[in-house]
């Protein structure tokens, strides 16, 4: 639970007793006004930050994507490692407490033990990770991709643990539909590929995923196989 949450949910206990207490005593016109102040936080503290701000939840921007590209794929997930701290020293977890749910976050790809990974960032802070599993599953399926993402919700508080669950968009360039549609030629590649294939189902692949050629090119080496 958030500290806003919290704090109306505290209100509308300390105002439900004024009312119960004001009326007894033939305070009526504050009684009532204390009670109805009650309800009206404890409808705000259950609704999301944006609505119990009083604004409608407004159309998503940080994952709409620029002209020539696409969302190939929308992910809800909960970051990881949010229990640490950062090089700087400062906990993830007071950072996260400070957080309201309606700041605008980052996705950073980077490398770990030489594995794709992914920093979720508020600023220059860091909150936590994409899973190790998540990472690199998308590196694999579009290694050349951009992510955008938007807080769902930062869970916890009081005597749980924060976490923040995200949604993520990633971004694709229509570019490389268009290559595969002008006639060049797609050679296959999977995750733990160091060649690129004619065939995909040449040398066992698991998964394979069709590339233009001059694409693969640039990073892998044809198959004696079935590239002759």
């Amino acid at each position: 639970m958030g500290k806003k949450k919290m704090v109306l949910y505290g209100a509308a206990a300390l105002f439900a007793v004024s009312g119960v207490v004001a009326l007894p005593s033939g305070n009526i016109t504050g009684g009532i006004g204390c009670i109805v102040i009650a309800a009206v936080c404890f409808l705000l503290a259950r609704k999301p930050a944006r609505e119990a701000a009083g604004q409608q939840a407004a159309p998503r921007t940080a994952g709409t994507p620029a002209a020539g590209s696409r969302i190939a794929e929308t992910i809800r997930t909960k970051v990881v490692g949010v229990t640490f701290q950062n090089d700087d020293g400062e906990s993830r977890q007071d950072i996260l407490s400070r957080m309201t749910g309606d700041e605008e976050i980052e996705i950073e790809k980077t490398t770990y033990n030489g594995e794709p990974a992914a920093y979720v960032k508020w600023g220059n802070k860091i909150l936590g990770y994409l899973s190790a599993e998540l990472a690199k599953d998308l590196a694999a399926k579009y290694p050349n991709a951009r992510y955008t993402a938007e807080i769902l919700e930062i869970s916890g508080g009081g005597v749980q643990t924060f976490g923040c669950n995200i949604e993520l968009d990633v971004i694709v360039e229509e570019q490389q539909r268009s290559q595969r549609t002008a006639g060049e030629t797609i050679v296959y590649i999977d995750r733990s590929s160091k060649k690129y294939h004619s065939k995909p189902n040449c040398s066992g692949m698991k998964n394979p995923k069709g590339i233009p050629l001059s694409q693969a090119k640039k990073k892998y080496t044809a198959c004696k196989k079935c590239c002759k």
